[in-house]
């Protein structure tokens, strides 16, 4: 056993003054040459082979600096190594003709699977009599979050359940303040833009529907 610490000992000191003398590391690390070179790095750091080496590894590659001579004369310094690729989420497979539908008219939400009702209630839109009505078109669900407040320059309401569905800031969400839904409502008391529906129905919605599930207002 006292020969092999002495063995490894010595292994280790004569890698330490070789380093040391300025030979070149294996990976082509030269210790001497980068102290010379980086006078900057050597101000923080001293001369210590082994310091030197952890800041070129560290710090001196991504900084294009050169290990040893012999890559200076040749202009090329070490690269580093290219991040790995983040790989996507898994995007959700939304079924064919699965969307939820707004109908403005007749203030009805009604949510297609595969083309068949799985959910449907009276809702109320954007208030036209000010301007606010909801605008029509083919959006997609792009946030889904639970228990947040919706903040405008007026308001500031807590909703349960949150679908946004355009980029200005219009979505599906429960309503707690609301005691009746659907009819001529959303004429002279509707919403900011948002689709209102009742707290049961918003709650059944969020676990049916997710990111990217087409919106269909019309």
């Amino acid at each position: 056993m006292k020969r092999f610490v002495l063995t490894l000992f010595a292994v280790v000191v004569t890698a330490v003054v070789s380093l040391s003398a300025g030979e070149a590391r294996a990976d082509g690390f030269d210790a001497a040459y980068y102290a010379q070179r980086y006078p900057d790095v050597v101000a923080v750091l001293g001369t210590d082979p082994a310091a030197l080496y952890n800041h070129y590894l560290t710090y001196g590659i991504n900084e294009h600096r050169f290990q040893n001579a012999a890559e200076e004369a040749s202009g090329q310094p070490a690269q580093p190594a290219a991040p790995a690729p983040v790989p996507e989420p898994a995007r959700p497979v939304i079924p064919p003709d699965t969307y939820v539908d707004v109908d403005i008219e007749n203030q009805t939400m009604t949510y297609y699977e595969n083309g068949n009702v799985k959910l449907q209630s009276p809702c109320v839109t954007g208030d036209i009599g000010k301007g606010r009505g909801t605008p029509r078109g083919t959006f997609a669900i792009t946030v889904c979050a639970k228990s947040k407040y919706l903040i405008g320059p007026t308001w500031k309401v807590w909703v349960d359940r949150w679908m946004r569905f355009t980029s200005g800031g219009c979505g599906l969400h429960d309503a707690s303040w609301r005691s009746s839904f659907g009819g001529d409502i959303y004429k002279t008391n509707g919403s900011h833009g948002c689709v209102n529906l009742p707290h049961d129905t918003a709650i059944a919605l969020y676990d049916m529907v997710c990111v990217g599930t087409p919106v269909v207002v019309h």
